[in-house]
C-alpha cells in the first residue's frame, strides 16, 4: 500500500488503552509533525499501562514507550 493510500483506510479499532494513545499520537503527528504534548501524553498512558497491566510483555513495551516518549518530548519544536 502506497503512503497516499493509508489515509483511505478505515481506522482499525484499538485493542487496549495503550495501542489507543499510540492511535491518538499518530494522528497528532500527522498534523504537522508531533507535538511535545501529544509525547507527553502518550507517554502518561504508557507508564499506566506499566503499573497495572496483568501481562509482562505489555508492561515493558509500555515501559519503553513512556521512556522514548519522555526523551523525545523536548526536542519536538511545536
Amino acid at each position: 500500500m502506497a503512503e497516499a493510500d493509508y489515509y483511505t483506510v478505515p481506522e482499525v479499532q484499538p485493542i487496549d488503552k495503550l495501542d489507543a494513545a499510540c492511535q491518538a499520537h499518530d494522528k497528532d503527528c500527522s498534523h504537522g509533525g508531533c507535538s511535545s504534548n501529544g509525547d507527553l501524553a502518550l507517554r502518561d498512558v504508557a507508564l499506566a499501562v506499566a503499573v497495572s497491566s496483568p501481562d509482562m510483555q505489555t508492561r515493558a513495551t509500555a515501559a519503553l514507550i513512556a521512556a522514548a516518549m519522555t526523551i523525545t518530548a523536548p526536542s519536538r519544536s511545536r
